[in-house]
């Protein structure tokens, strides 16, 4: 279980709905890895002033032990990020993908540390 976790709202009114979506991805993301100690959403509308539409902005930072990840969804050209929840859903789903890579590097490093020795016999004539 996630024992710290911020929302932080730039830029951007603080609307309880969007709380629950990033809730509802941590709660996800929770069922995926229960060693995530702490997160950090960052929610932000940068003032572009070329663009039509308002592209949200979504950093996601996580700390499990031995690994800090963070993810930033800064795409202005994704006209996708106009919606907020899709922006969130991206910088989730490619949080979950890093995370799924530090376990599986984990994994191959215990697979290579748990593997015994071969022993070969040396005849005593040497």
């Amino acid at each position: 279980m996630v024992s710290d976790t911020k929302v932080v709202f730039r830029g951007i009114d603080h609307s309880q709905a969007v709380a629950d979506a990033v809730q509802k991805r941590l709660d996800k993301l929770e069922r995926f890895s229960d060693e995530i100690q702490s997160l950090r959403v960052i929610l932000e509308s940068p003032h572009n002033h070329h663009h039509k539409g308002k592209v949200f902005h979504v950093g996601v930072e996580a700390v499990i032990p031995n690994h800090d990840i963070q993810v930033n969804h800064d795409q202005h050209d994704k006209h996708e990020h106009e919606d907020i929840y899709i922006a969130i859903r991206d910088a989730f789903n490619a949080l979950e993908r890093q995370i799924k890579s530090v376990y599986e590097k984990k994994r191959h490093q215990d697979r290579a540390v748990s593997k015994p020795l071969e022993t070969l016999e040396v005849p005593e004539e040497f």
